[in-house]
């Protein structure tokens, strides 16, 4: 969709981008139709620079705990990603199940 334009592809001259905090960055505001393919890519991505700076100004402290997540730095973060068929009666997910409860995810990145 970016090499064609989120304009151009999720919105149209009746649906317009939002410039609401948390909806401007939605890439697909129309109505969904059967035959519509969409990735849904939930992830936590950790970001030493932006970290290390909201850290040293006590940014968001009501919502993240620095000491715990100096633990987590080295993974760099994960993301789970389904691609998802719109169907006549809801959706599909397409290709294998993938891991993603946090046992399932230990399991699969654990040595053997």
């Amino acid at each position: 969709m970016e090499a064609l334009g989120e304009n151009f592809v999720g919105y149209n001259d009746e649906v317009r981008r939002s410039e609401q905090f948390g909806l401007a960055f939605l890439r697909f505001a129309l109505p969904y139709v059967p035959g519509h393919v969409f990735t849904i890519e939930p992830g936590c991505y950790f970001i030493p620079e932006l970290i290390e700076s909201w850290k040293a100004e006590g940014k968001f402290t009501d919502f993240i705990n620095y000491g715990k997540l100096e633990k987590y730095m080295p993974t760099g973060g994960i993301r789970i990603e389904d691609n998802i068929l719109i169907t006549a009666g809801g959706h599909k997910v397409l290709g294998s199940p993938i891991p993603k409860t946090v046992r399932e995810i230990e399991e699969l990145c654990s040595p053997v």
